[in-house]
C-alpha cells in the first residue's frame, strides 16, 4: 500500500460524504479500516464557500453604488457593479430589496462599535456631548443607505422592521445613558424618552443635515444643545447655574 493511498487503490480520493470528525463512513461505503484517508473538505462545502463570498461580494457592491450616490440601486446595476449576472443576484437575495436588507445589516454591524456604552453618572451635559458625537459619527457612517431604505420601508414590511432594531439598540442607548434624569421625572419619563429619541434619532439629523443645510459639527451641536435643554442641563451650561 502507498503511504497516504487507500488500500488496494493508491489514487482513490476519500469518499465525500464523510462526515468529518466521525469517525465512520456512510452505509453502503467499503470499510477502509484504519488506513481510511483523513477527510477533506468536500465539493458541497466549497460550494458553500463560494456562495458566501458571491453574497458579500455582491452586498459590497451594492453598498459601493450607495455611496457613489446612486439613491435608487437596481438587480442590474448591482449585478455590473459585482461583475456577475443579474441571475445570481436573484438566486441569493431575490431581488435589490432582500440586497438592500443584507446591505443595511453590514453597515449597522460595521458601524456599531461607534455606539459604545456611556456611563450615566457624572454631568448630564457631559454626558449628551458624548452621545451626540457617537451619533454624529454613526449617522454620518450610515446616512447613504438609510436614505434608500427609508424611501422603500413604507412598501417593505422586512426593511421596516430592520430600520426599527436600529431605532431600538439607539433609543436603549439613551435610556441608559440619560437614566438618572429619567428617573427624576417620575411618571413623565417615558415621555421625556420619546421627546429624547425624536431629537437625537436618523429622521433629525437627516432634517439638520439636508434642510437645515448644517455642517456634521453644527449639527452635533444643535443636536446636544436640544437635547440638554430637554433634560435641562443645556450644553455648556454648569449644573450647578439652575
Amino acid at each position: 500500500m502507498r503511504k497516504g493511498g487507500t488500500q488496494g487503490h493508491p489514487s482513490r480520493a476519500p469518499h465525500p460524504s464523510l462526515h468529518p470528525g466521525s469517525g465512520r463512513l456512510p452505509a453502503g461505503c467499503p470499510d477502509r479500516g484504519p488506513t481510511a484517508t483523513p477527510w477533506a473538505p468536500s465539493a458541497r462545502d466549497a460550494r458553500v464557500a463560494k456562495g458566501e463570498r458571491t453574497r458579500r461580494v455582491l452586498v459590497e457592491a451594492l453598498v459601493e453604488l450607495i455611496d457613489e450616490g446612486e439613491a435608487h440601486p437596481t438587480t442590474k446595476q448591482t449585478a455590473h457593479q459585482a461583475g456577475v449576472s443579474v441571475r445570481i443576484v436573484y438566486h441569493h437575495f431575490g431581488g435589490v430589496n432582500g440586497l438592500l436588507l443584507a446591505a443595511i445589516a453590514l453597515q449597522s454591524d460595521r458601524h456599531r462599535y461607534l455606539l459604545f456604552t456611556i456611563p450615566p453618572r457624572g454631568p448630564p451635559e457631559l454626558r449628551i456631548k458624548a452621545l451626540c458625537r457617537q451619533r454624529r459619527l454613526y449617522f454620518e457612517e450610515m446616512t447613504p443607505v438609510y436614505r434608500v431604505a427609508h424611501a422603500r420601508a413604507y412598501a417593505d414590511v422586512d426593511l421596516s422592521v430592520l430600520l426599527g432594531d436600529d431605532r431600538t439598540v439607539l433609543r436603549s442607548q439613551l435610556a441608559h445613558t440619560l437614566d438618572p434624569e429619567l428617573q427624576a421625572r417620575g411618571a413623565a419619563a417615558p415621555e421625556l424618552l420619546d421627546a429624547l429619541e425624536q431629537a437625537t434619532g436618523w429622521d433629525a439629523w437627516r432634517a439638520l443635515r439636508d434642510g437645515l443645510d448644517h455642517s456634521a459639527p453644527s449639527a452635533e451641536r444643535v443636536m446636544a444643545f436640544t437635547a440638554g435643554s430637554m433634560v435641562g442641563s443645556p450644553p455648556g451650561r454648569s449644573a450647578d447655574a439652575h
